[in-house]
């Protein structure tokens, strides 16, 4: 089984492109919870927050929180995504914070395999209700600019991936500024990405 590659200058557009693309070419599952389910790797060559595309089911203001939140920890009774709080706090907690460490490896004039955060905590995360559908988040130096890639065991291609791509977009721009350097491409590989049988409906509105 191939996997979709989907590329754009764009968020909104990377999202609507593999949406579509999903729809239209993505496996059949043969259960009864996913219509479609592929693998994924966007690829945003032009990585800047924007407006959200008005086919995604969220509204801007819920987005702009989460994504001033997953920098700043600010808010966080305002944000409405249960993942995304799990996120900020594994990502920035003390002791041993991960985006401490992080910035101190992209400082280095040698590249290294360390400069990555992992998501996810085997003490707690197997039998948790909310567990971490993002894995790991890697970044590099590449001429002058951050690159990060963010790998995802499973997204929600309709409600839940644009607000996936803003948020940790938002954190690669914020990693960008604590290093002074520019922002550079942006990949989010993406094990099953799926749309729900009960969004089907919703999901073709969207495409019209």
């Amino acid at each position: 089984m191939s996997f979709f590659h989907i590329e754009s200058s764009t968020i909104n557009d990377a999202w609507f492109m593999c949406l579509t693309t999903l729809m239209n070419h993505g496996n059949e599952t043969g259960n009864l919870k996913y219509f479609r389910d592929h693998p994924v790797l966007i690829q945003v060559n032009e990585p800047k927050i924007t407006p959200i595309h008005p086919a995604f089911p969220m509204d801007q203001s819920d987005i702009d929180v989460i994504n001033h939140y997953i920098c700043s920890g600010e808010k966080e009774d305002l944000v409405c995504h249960p993942w995304t709080k799990l996120y900020y706090h594994r990502i920035f907690d003390e002791p041993n914070s991960q985006m401490r460490y992080l910035l101190k490896q992209l400082k280095r004039e040698t590249p290294s395999g360390k400069t990555q955060i992992s998501l996810w905590d085997k003490n707690i995360d197997q039998e948790a209700e909310v567990s971490p559908c993002t894995q790991i988040i890697w970044c590099r130096v590449r001429q002058g600019a951050i690159e990060m890639h963010v790998h995802a065991h499973s997204s929600d291609a309709y409600k839940k991936l644009l607000m996936n791509l803003q948020e940790f977009i938002a954190l690669q721009h914020y990693i960008a500024d604590q290093l002074e350097l520019e922002v550079g491409k942006y990949f989010h590989f993406i094990d099953s990405c799926h749309l729900h049988n009960k969004d089907l409906e919703a999901i073709e509105k969207a495409l019209l």
